[in-house]
């Protein structure tokens, strides 16, 4: 077959170059359009925007802010864990810690926003969160209590620290002061 030949084959009968669709171009063909439309939907108003924990009416935030600094200045007059004498006396400690914290609970939870508004949802499942790390300090709390003296540690939830959420949570929606307190 001479160079005539093969040319001759890929020409159509109306005169154009014939172009085959093959399996593997229209797989790449959809691809492209794919991302394209992809990003076409991401940066039109259509997508969603900013951070899934910002809460859309920020009233709660602004007290809250108040609230946890509160109780931040009340975790501050309590004495630093250097200066006890005993593992009871440390566990005392984490439990004073502890019940200021759930006295915030107690109070963030009243101001919190109705519960079948997405707000709403959104707070309790932190409030839920932290109250799952204040669980773990009474179980800490315990063990100095029983003479087991170890590393502090909190639940896992998913394939992440109980604290994470809070904490991102917390940033969300610029409530620095209600961030998993450092004290334990």
């Amino acid at each position: 077959m001479d160079v005539n030949e093969k040319s001759s084959q890929s020409i159509s009968s109306d005169g154009n170059l014939s172009k085959r669709w093959t399996t593997g171009r229209i797989i790449s063909a959809l691809f492209v359009i794919s991302i394209a439309g992809f990003w076409i939907w991401a940066l039109s108003p259509l997508a969603p925007n900013g951070h899934p924990d910002k809460l859309d009416n920020p009233d709660f935030a602004i007290n809250a802010k108040l609230l946890c600094g509160v109780a931040l200045e009340d975790l501050d007059d309590l004495p630093l864990a250097m200066t006890v004498a005993s593992p009871a006396e440390r566990a005392d400690q984490i439990d004073a810690g502890t019940r200021i914290y759930r006295d915030l609970l107690a109070a963030l939870l009243s101001i919190a926003p109705d519960e079948s508004s997405r707000d709403g949802e959104l707070v309790r499942l932190w409030l839920s969160d932290y109250e799952i790390y204040l669980s773990d300090r009474d179980a800490y709390a315990s063990k100095f209590r029983n003479g087991v003296d170890e590393a502090f540690t909190v639940t896992k939830k998913g394939k992440r620290w109980v604290t994470d959420p809070v904490d991102e949570f917390a940033k969300a929606n610029k409530m620095r002061e209600c961030l998993v307190p450092l004290d334990v």
